[in-house]
């Protein structure tokens, strides 16, 4: 499929981008090779979620990866797929599926893949977060995550302590991975164009990973500091722990209970949810 032809072949099939699905589909050749220039995916298994008519899958086809697996929810476009030319090295599976209902490391496990995966991806901007903070259950079967989403969210994922973006997202992802901008593409680089900009984002797993039990357990702490952000640590966090336990986690951490949740760095969050696993809370 050529880049060129994308509307007319939208046309023809009288295929148009469903907003309840958060579809946009990427119509500018330039940023999908972008996307994986900075990959060495031959002979890789890479993941893609939501290909929609295909602009990157076609793109990741050329790379030659020994398996590239496309998870459509949207049963419109599983026929165009099917119409791709498959590189003679590399098999090519369509999971007509809910990606929010896939698990990773299931996939690779039916298909009797032995190594992590690359996931690759112009992410759903009504699901994008979501997938995200999934795949953290998958985190040992995955390479590396490169995905397309709204600038925002992207911001968010990387902010620094003390800063407006700085929150639950960038706690939790940035106790995981290594999270990287790797560039920005405006609204008109999309069939229909959005209302905002978007990123790629370049995703690494850390080395050294927490505890998949201390990953949760960092999720309900941020969820309870941030959903009332404005409030003094003893007002939120204070409030939602055994008071016992929350004056052994100030205590430890010498965490002073004025501040704020935004004053404290991931670091200290994992930690204090490292004691909460601890006092098995």
């Amino acid at each position: 499929m050529k880049f060129t032809h994308l509307k007319t072949i939208l046309e023809k099939h009288q295929l148009w981008a469903k907003k309840s699905l958060g579809q946009h589909f990427l119509s500018d050749e330039s940023v999908c090779q972008r996307m994986v220039q900075h990959l060495s995916l031959k002979g890789e298994t890479v993941i893609e979620v939501g290909p929609g008519p295909g602009s990157l899958t076609d793109i990741l086809l050329k790379e030659r990866p020994a398996l590239l697996f496309a998870i459509e929810k949207d049963q419109r476009f599983i026929n165009i797929l099917n119409e791709f030319e498959i590189p003679a090295d590399t098999i090519f599976n369509i999971l007509q599926a809910d990606a929010l209902k896939v698990s990773i490391s299931q996939i690779l496990k039916d298909h009797q893949v032995n190594k992590p995966c690359r996931i690759v991806a112009n992410l759903p901007y009504n699901i994008g977060t979501e997938l995200l903070i999934r795949w953290i259950d998958d985190i040992n079967n995955i390479e590396s995550i490169t995905v397309m989403l709204q600038r925002e969210v992207v911001d968010r994922m990387r902010a620094e302590v003390g800063t407006k973006d700085y929150g639950r997202l960038a706690i939790v992802m940035q106790s995981c991975f290594m999270v990287e901008e790797v560039f920005q593409i405006p609204p008109e680089a999309f069939i229909p164009p959005p209302k905002v900009w978007s990123s790629v984002a370049y995703l690494k797993p850390l080395e050294q990973l927490p505890d998949p039990k201390v990953i949760k357990t960092l999720g309900k702490l941020t969820n309870s500091a941030f959903c009332q952000r404005r409030k003094m640590l003893r007002a939120s966090l204070g409030k939602s722990l055994p008071l016992t336990l929350w004056q052994k986690i100030c205590d430890t951490l010498n965490i002073d209970e004025t501040h704020r949740p935004e004053q404290l760095d991931a670091k200290t969050f994992l930690a204090m949810a490292e004691i909460c696993n601890q006092e098995q809370i």
